[in-house]
């Protein structure tokens, strides 16, 4: 049953695709003046190219909605996204109080047991304060 209709419902944009063309084509070429012999006809023509055109202009107007609309209010309401994390974070002072370490360049050779101790040493030095 889904497998169905999906395939009606591919059958009908397709329709809607062909018909937005050719229903332009029909409406707006003045050679056919169509419109005195069937008048109904002229306002279901017109009727579907409307709805054609919303259709097809969604993504369109969805994307001036999200990307300029939504920006616009919210400044014109006052509302700053950024102002929620105004207070966040360390301040500059606690920040300073943190340990820090100062790198020093490990040896790359070991010859004795001397150079293996004052490796031990560097790893297990305190912090310095800067």
């Amino acid at each position: 049953m889904p497998h169905l209709m999906n395939k009606c419902r591919t059958s009908l944009e397709f329709f809607f695709a062909i018909w937005f063309v050719m229903g332009n084509v029909w409406f707006f070429d003045s050679r056919f003046g169509s419109f005195q012999q069937a008048p109904k006809l002229h306002v279901l023509c017109i009727t579907l190219l409307t709805w054609n055109a919303i259709c097809y202009s969604f993504p369109f107007l969805l994307f001036l909605l999200l990307c300029c609309c939504v920006p616009l209010i919210s400044t014109l309401l006052g509302y700053n996204m950024n102002m929620a994390s105004s207070n966040k974070g360390a301040t500059d002072e606690q920040v300073s109080l943190l340990p820090s370490w100062i790198h020093k360049e490990p040896h790359t050779k070991l010859e004795s047991a001397d150079d293996s101790e004052s490796i031990e040493n560097f790893i297990n030095e305190d912090p310095v304060s800067n």
